[in-house]
């Protein structure tokens, strides 16, 4: 469990911008597992964009909807399983300026989502690519500390 103000120090510390819009709608969140993320939410999500036509990038589907797809579905997935009772799920989705990750290619801003996880005596932030996770690919992916500078927009 981590609460609002933990998860923004963290977020803060690891080297996302003071200037950065951070959003926390709720006032405690619960931490899902590394493994529950890659392997059974990632296989419903994959199904469920598949299920819908939604399962590859398309200009009018593209980086962001899939970050907030991916948010949405982290959300339910944590109210249906109720295995906490904190208010939200400690996945979000993030705006930051991407290299060769962005669509094309060239650069530019891109979407994707964070997750907290809890380790040995802290936290750890991953960061995930929904669309990998879409595509049945790993999803966990690393940024640059030049990225991770360029985040303007952290929404929980």
């Amino acid at each position: 469990m981590a609460n609002a103000g933990e998860l923004l120090s963290l977020y803060y510390n690891i080297g996302v911008p003071s200037h950065a819009s951070m959003n926390v709608a709720d006032s405690e969140y619960a931490v899902a597992s590394k493994n529950y993320l890659t392997n059974a939410f990632a296989d419903f999500y994959r199904d469920k964009l598949k299920g819908m036509g939604l399962g590859k990038w398309e200009s009018t589907w593209d980086c962001d909807n899939f970050a907030w797809m991916y948010f949405t579905d982290a959300q339910w997935a944590h109210y249906q399983t109720q295995k906490s009772t904190k208010e939200g799920l400690a996945v979000n989705v993030v705006y930051y300026m991407a290299g060769a990750r962005a669509e094309g290619g060239g650069g530019g801003g891109h979407a994707i989502n964070t997750a907290l996880l809890t380790i040995d005596d802290g936290y750890e932030i991953i960061f995930i690519e929904p669309q990998y996770a879409a595509a049945g690919r790993p999803s966990i992916i690393t940024l640059t500390p030049e990225e991770i500078a360029s985040i303007w927009l952290v929404n929980f």
